[in-house]
């Protein structure tokens, strides 16, 4: 734009000249009102670049001041959005939290039953074997026994002693 001003104001200018210098005029005359027009000309051209910096700068303070404007709302929304956010998650967690739990409860009950089971097992298996173990000792000291007479003449057999611990 400020291109398309020039152009105009050369333009004027050169158009001015043109006229003045074919002009019914003497050459003091026309001098005289070139100048006069050249000083206007140059006093316009002042005010118009102080009016366009005045202009300039309002118009930066104004851009500034809606720039910072919408820095503000865009942060404020920002912490909006991230306090549902935050508020979502904590609904979430909660509505979570309890059935972890549930669950959790639930598979330490199952592995308390399945301890139980073992440990129930494990006493019955222990049980079984003492109560196996018992019979071939009984029949084992039954058979190793000597009779009275032949005691008192008799070594005890190692061989059977140990066959019965064993079993």
């Amino acid at each position: 734009m400020g291109n398309k001003l020039g152009i105009f104001l050369a333009g004027g200018v050169a158009g001015a000249a043109v006229a003045l210098l074919c002009a019914p005029r003497t050459g003091q005359e026309a001098r005289t009102l070139v100048a006069e027009k050249v000083n206007a000309a140059w006093g316009q051209a002042q005010n118009i670049g102080a009016d366009a910096g005045s202009n300039a700068q309002h118009a930066y303070q104004n851009v500034a001041a809606r720039g910072q404007e919408v820095v503000s709302n865009v942060q404020a929304r920002g912490q909006e959005v991230a306090g549902q956010a935050a508020a979502r998650v904590q609904e979430v967690a909660a509505k979570v939290k309890p059935s972890f739990t549930q669950d959790n409860d639930e598979l330490r009950e199952k592995i308390e039953a399945a301890r139980q089971r073992i440990a129930n097992q494990v006493a019955k298996n222990a049980e079984e074997s003492g109560e196996a173990a018992e019979a071939p000792v009984e029949v084992a000291a039954e058979a190793v026994e000597p009779e009275p007479e032949a005691a008192a003449d008799a070594e005890p057999a190692p061989a059977a002693e140990e066959k019965a611990e064993e079993e």
